[in-house]
């Protein structure tokens, strides 16, 4: 057992050792009404194991004791000169030690994009339960019914280009998903340095709340990042 245990180790370190991949790394800063300001620091990892599939892992920490970490896979269906149409999945867990609640969330999207421009929609489904997961005692399992999702954004170049501005209207993102009638707006971009360095810097609108019950109003988050991609 010990041997293939090592033989399947090797193998995956050689397969992931060709991949190619990016990491990237943000610093945020958040305000709503009901909260107040807040600071998070958010890790990702993307593995391109081959020209049609990828997949990815992230962590995002906050000053609020909240901790979300993702897991994703993308999978190219069909690549044509008018566009690539792929699908999407993801896996997304969120804890609230303050409230004694987490949250597990599955998001299953079709997408489509080209050079300038992404569209996605799919459904996610969600259920909470208290810390630790227990069948009894406390608060019982929620699962909520299944809620569409989306997202639409556009750049002024493709993403080659060593500069780039764009914007995007969705109700998710990287580790938070809202229900479908929630929404974020947010304007992005990015400048290039070389040798695999970008820059990055996002700033938008997002709704206020606590576990994906929102009030009247909008909060507001920006954030600045780097994302690395050694070269070969």
């Amino acid at each position: 057992m010990k041997k293939v245990f090592i033989t399947f180790a090797l193998l995956l370190f050689a397969f992931t050792a060709r991949a190619q991949w990016t990491l990237q790394t943000y610093a945020e800063h958040d305000y709503t009404r009901t909260e107040g300001s807040s600071a998070s620091l958010a890790l990702k990892a993307n593995y391109q194991i081959a020209s049609f599939v990828n997949v990815g892992f992230g962590y995002q920490g906050t000053t609020l004791n909240r901790h979300s970490t993702c897991l994703q896979g993308q999978f190219n269906l069909l690549q044509a000169k008018c566009g690539t149409l792929y699908f999407e999945n993801r896996y997304l867990h969120r804890l609230f030690p303050n409230y004694d609640l987490q949250e597990f969330n599955a998001l299953f999207e079709f997408g489509w994009r080209n050079r300038h421009f992404n569209f996605q929609l799919g459904l996610t489904n969600r259920f909470t339960a208290p810390i630790p997961l227990r069948q009894n005692g406390g608060m019982d399992v929620n699962f909520e019914p299944m809620n569409p999702t989306f997202c639409i954004e556009g750049h002024l170049f493709d993403q080659e280009h060593s500069w780039n501005l764009g914007a995007r209207v969705s109700n998710y993102r990287d580790f938070v998903i809202e229900r479908f009638t929630l929404f974020f707006y947010s304007i992005d971009g990015y400048y290039d340095f070389g040798n695999g360095l970008r820059l990055t810097a996002e700033a938008g609108l997002h709704p206020c709340g606590v576990l994906n019950l929102s009030s009247q109003y909008n909060g507001w988050f920006g954030n600045v990042g780097l994302i690395w991609k050694p070269k070969k």
